[in-house]
């Protein structure tokens, strides 16, 4: 599966412990299933989480204002 994620403003994305990258994230390759990312940008003190559920083959796209 496929997720594209757009946020505004910018956010680090993590799974777990492990940085996915900034966004946009553009076409990140995930597992299917249920996935708790947490979008963290420092500089205006804020930090979310999202759970993104991906299907086997799915290419989704999201975006969201923080």
């Amino acid at each position: 599966a496929k997720l594209t994620l757009k946020t505004i403003p910018w956010t680090h994305v993590y799974l777990g412990r492990r940085l996915l990258g900034e966004t946009p994230l553009v076409e990140q390759a995930l597992p299917p299933g249920t996935h708790h990312l947490r979008l963290v940008n420092e500089e205006r003190g804020l930090s979310t989480s999202i759970e993104v559920q991906l299907a086997p083959g799915e290419t989704r796209t999201l975006s969201l204002q923080l």
